[in-house]
């Protein structure tokens, strides 16, 4: 998932054209790494490999173009993925937790800069790289389920099912697998149940509240 995600983010720095860019993914993986690992050393864990935050850090630099944004973003899911937690899970998708509360906080839309523009007449190449995270959300890590049942409701409510952004969402935020169910048949459900929230506009970017109502609705599932 981090390759592909790199894949992304650079056809995105490319397609912009921006040196500032590479600042603010530099920011947001040095803000997710270095706190997932303090934070996690101040519960007691031993040192490990951050594979999640360097995760997060890619997927908040690919939606937000603000540097205190993304500061307070990457800090705010590090401190869910820490303590908003049962046992040795925690409840929340982290960068969605991050991307949601920070909006609220700044009263700041995000952006989704960096997987907004893939549809655009040009770029089949950047359209299939943006593709790639499927293969490891849905084949690998089985969440075939949960995608298929989210974007068969949309596409039954009239979204279009080749939005760049929707994608993404799809492919690499909503079957986080920590925060997602194993088995089928639940799967389906969370699927179903986070697209139906998301046709509520309770907040400005209602996937990102759908997503993290499904997160408690189906915790431990």
């Amino acid at each position: 998932m981090v390759a592909a995600l790199s894949a992304i983010w650079l056809t995105g720095w490319f397609h912009v054209g921006e040196k500032g860019l590479l600042f603010l993914l530099i920011l947001s993986l040095v803000t997710t790494i270095s706190s997932d690992l303090l934070l996690a050393r101040l519960r007691g864990k031993p040192f490990f490999f951050p594979s999640a935050a360097i995760v997060s850090g890619i997927i908040i630099a690919l939606l937000v173009l603000s540097w205190y944004q993304i500061f307070l973003i990457g800090l705010l899911a590090m401190l869910a993925k820490n303590f908003l937690r049962v046992s040795e899970r925690h409840i929340f998708n982290p960068a969605g937790f991050g991307l949601l509360v920070s909006g609220i906080i700044l009263k700041q839309n995000i952006s989704w800069w960096g997987v907004s523009w893939q549809q655009s007449a040009g770029h089949p190449l950047a359209f299939i790289i943006l593709l790639i995270p499927f293969l490891v959300s849905g084949l690998r890590m089985r969440r075939y389920f949960i995608q298929l049942a989210f974007l068969l409701i949309l596409i039954v409510f009239k979204a279009s099912p080749l939005d760049p952004t929707l994608l993404f969402f799809v492919a690499v935020m909503l079957p986080e697998p920590m925060t997602t169910p194993v088995k089928p048949a639940t799967q389906l459900a969370f699927g179903v149940t986070v697209a139906l929230l998301s046709l509520i506009p309770y907040f400005s970017d209602p996937l990102l509240f759908a997503l993290l109502a499904g997160n408690v609705l189906f915790f431990r599932r």
